[in-house]
């Protein structure tokens, strides 16, 4: 998903219930209710537009005092106020999650993440050459770019000679927006290109751009192919749309789910975390997103093959360019 800072606001004074509850736990009656009243409060006052959030708390306070869940586990409530609350808003990044808990042995959590982070390289599956001097890039996650910024570099230096450039985004999950118009600064040849901005519920709305001077290795003109799934989401639905209605990129593949408002998890409670987001994408161009419709490729086809096929055209591309190697 997109992870993002705009309009980010812990709530206080949240109704919790007084009695601590395990994942194993089915919860009574009452435990349901403050557990649906703290996520309705954060979402009420979270949420990037102030009149919706406040339906879908409405909504849920609705529901939870209208209705007898047999199963209280904390993971089938959590599904249940994710599903109510998606009722109204449509919203695939709004989630009710069940918080892990706390043990003594568990690592700290800015421990765990780092560890997370190096396992899964900052998200950076693949890189190669492919034959014909195409590049080929497997990104899964845009982590946060202080992370990924040294392995994104290399990356982008190793694939710099590359005469065309596939992108592989029918894993990726999203991430970080700044990491995405980091990766863009590669992708473009203008210093200082707005992309897209992030607009908050209140306060000004956050710019990215590309950077200024050009990075070194920045490459504008040569072919590039970003590949789509059903499963690619977020941010990396993101950096998608704006190759695209930029005309920078073909995208190849199948049309993704449709996520595109950013935001971050909020505590709700004493075991339930809610992600809630804050803020909206404006593309630079058009001042859209893909938010419930996806990113339509501009060649459709299964996500298994979309590969073969991007390299199909990337070799036609540079086999009908004046500047393609002999």
């Amino acid at each position: 998903m997109w992870t993002s800072c705009a309009g980010a606001v812990i709530v206080a004074g949240m109704l919790t219930s007084s009695v601590s509850y395990g994942q194993d736990t089915s919860l009574d009656r009452r435990a349901f209710l403050d557990a649906a009243e703290s996520v309705a409060s954060v979402v009420s006052a979270e949420y990037f537009d102030a009149a919706v959030g406040q339906r879908a708390a409405a909504h849920l306070r609705e529901f939870a005092a209208a209705t007898t869940v047999e199963d209280g586990s904390p993971a089938r409530l959590a599904s249940i106020m994710t599903r109510e609350l998606y009722a109204v808003t449509s919203d695939k990044h709004l989630a009710v999650t069940v918080r892990p808990p706390a043990t003594p042995s568990a690592p700290a959590p800015a421990e765990a993440r780092a560890k997370r982070a190096a396992f899964e390289n900052y998200g950076f599956r693949a890189v190669t050459i492919l034959d014909g001097n195409i590049g080929y890039l497997d990104i899964r996650t845009f982590y946060r770019i202080d992370e990924a910024r040294s392995t994104l570099d290399a990356a982008m230096r190793f694939l710099g000679h590359a005469d065309a450039l596939i992108i592989d985004l029918r894993s990726n999950s999203g991430g970080s927006p700044e990491t995405v118009a980091h990766l863009a600064d590669y992708l473009f040849d203008r210093p200082g290109k707005l992309l897209f901005d992030i607009v908050p519920r209140t306060g000004p709305a956050v710019h990215y751009s590309t950077a200024s001077p050009v990075a070194d290795g920045a490459n504008g003109t040569r072919p590039m192919f970003v590949l789509t799934s059903a499963r690619t989401f977020s941010a990396g639905e993101g950096l998608a749309f704006i190759l695209q209605e930029e005309r920078r990129a073909v995208v190849v593949g199948e049309r993704t789910p449709g996520a595109a408002n950013p935001g971050r998890s909020y505590p709700a409670g004493s075991i339930f975390d809610v992600t809630v987001p804050n803020g909206q994408v404006r593309s630079a161009r058009s001042g859209g997103n893909w938010e419930g419709v996806g990113v339509n490729p501009d060649v459709t086809m299964p996500a298994d093959g979309a590969q073969a096929a991007a390299v199909d055209l990337a070799r036609r591309a540079l086999s009908s360019s004046a500047e393609a190697p002999r």
